[in-house]
């Protein structure tokens, strides 16, 4: 495993592709591409721990050599934090994490991920510090879950903390099979209802779905689509993405 300094690798990015191929999808995947980089780079907010906290429950190590234990823990004086295909959400949760450690982004073995065999890096802190990022990391979600999971008693939602969990989930688990629309895989029922919450706080109109048996939360609205981008930090960006319609107000 080599280090490589977080500035050196910052590149365009591998957004996450589109659920279906058409004669147009090479324009879909750049405008995604846009889109996917613009929000990696957006200024880091009050709510930075809160966007970390979601992409760690998304993006963390499953290889063998990510749980602490084993060659690499013993080699290593790192331990990873999350693993991804994507070099700039790799480095905006290095940035996120750099208020708890010295976070550096690592190139992972091809057969050491949860990625079967695809290229993908890391986010690693110094082992000493390793518990202490994944207590605050523990504490974000929850504070999130007080917030946002429907289910659990909590605070009223701060308008900006459901915009920085939009921004971490369109870069962990967006973007949809077309224009006009964010598609978030999100996993699990409980982060789509999170995701959803979010959205209605922002008087959005989302719609939970199950699709081929994959939870998922959809915008459909371009107008409502093309706020939130701008308000997650992809305002210019969003114009390549959203075609007709207005903007909708962000409820604050």
């Amino acid at each position: 495993m080599t280090s490589t300094p977080i500035a050196d690798r910052i590149s365009r990015p591998t957004a996450s592709p589109p659920l279906t191929r058409s004669p147009s999808a090479g324009c879909l995947d750049h405008a995604s591409g846009t889109i996917h980089r613009a929000l990696a780079e957006a200024p880091i907010g009050e709510y930075g721990m809160l966007e970390a906290a979601l992409a760690w429950q998304h993006l963390r190590p499953t290889g063998t050599g990510n749980t602490g234990e084993g060659t690499h823990a013993t080699a290593s004086r790192h331990l990873p934090i999350v693993e991804t295909r994507s070099e700039a959400v790799a480095a905006r949760m290095a940035r996120l994490l750099s208020g708890l450690a010295w976070a550096i982004v690592t190139q992972a073995d091809a057969g050491d991920t949860g990625f079967k065999g695809s290229p993908a890096v890391r986010v690693e802190v110094p082992r000493t510090l390793h518990r202490r990022v994944l207590r605050a990391l523990t504490n974000a979600w929850r504070d999130a879950r007080r917030q946002f999971d429907p289910r659990v008693p909590g605070t009223a939602a701060h308008a900006d903390a459901a915009v920085a969990l939009w921004r971490m989930g369109i870069l962990v688990a967006g973007f949809g099979p077309s224009h006009n629309m964010i598609y978030l895989n999100t996993g699990t029922f409980m982060m789509a209802e999170m995701m959803a919450a979010a959205a209605r706080r922002l008087g959005l109109t989302p719609i939970v779905d199950n699709v081929h048996g994959v939870p998922a939360v959809t915008l459909y609205h371009p107008g409502e689509v093309q706020r939130l981008l701008a308000e997650a930090g992809a305002g210019g960006a969003a114009t390549v993405w959203v075609r007709g319609g207005r903007p909708a107000g962000i409820a604050r």
